[in-house]
């Protein structure tokens, strides 16, 4: 419930927004990607996914000024495993599905991290038509016309009214959501 709040942020990691001149555009391999999010319940804990997601990515490490992703996520497609879980995630309390059904990660500044050989996108989500921004670390490989990147962010859920009716203290469902992200995209342009 709350924690698919979170999750759902950290979906929102990585994709672009438009075809940007000189960087390269990526079409996501939905059946090796994946936006999963986790947290604990009553000190348990528990893992889940966004089952349908889309993103828009133009990247290129050679060109990084240039580079740009969006991602639309169906909240809607949050599942966990656990019925009760899974029923309580739409309600209002929660995502508000029946008021808005997708949540939306655009970067506004992608580049080389300081330490290592990752990268760290800077951006801003909307959920519960609230903007937050989030930023997402991530490693990327590029094998010729495919390319794979893993991230991590963490989303507080109370930032966008997740579970602040239900439980604005964080006594059953952790505050903050971690959010793992692995995108395999091939080289459209």
């Amino acid at each position: 419930m709350r924690f698919l709040s979170a999750a759902l942020a950290a979906f929102l990691l990585f994709a672009a927004q438009h075809s940007v001149a000189q960087a390269k555009s990526w079409t996501v391999v939905e059946d090796e990607s994946r936006i999963g999010f986790s947290g604990t319940h009553a000190g348990a804990a528990f893992s889940g996914e966004f089952k349908k997601w889309t993103a828009e990515i133009a990247l290129d490490p050679e060109a990084l000024d240039q580079a740009r992703a969006v991602v639309s996520v169906d909240l809607t497609s949050a599942e966990t495993g656990n019925a009760t879980y899974d029923k309580s995630l739409p309600t209002a309390d929660w995502f508000n599905t029946g008021a808005n059904a997708t949540a939306v990660y655009r970067t506004e500044d992608i580049r080389k991290a300081e330490n290592g050989n990752g990268y760290v996108a800077e951006g801003t989500l909307e959920l519960r038509n609230v903007k937050v921004p989030v930023t997402l670390r991530f490693d990327l490989e590029i094998n010729g016309d495919t390319a794979t990147m893993t991230g991590q962010s963490t989303i507080a859920r109370l930032d966008f009214g997740i579970g602040k009716t239900s439980d604005v203290k964080g006594a059953w469902v952790s505050l903050d959501i971690p959010l793992d992200i692995k995108v395999v995209a091939k080289r459209t342009q």
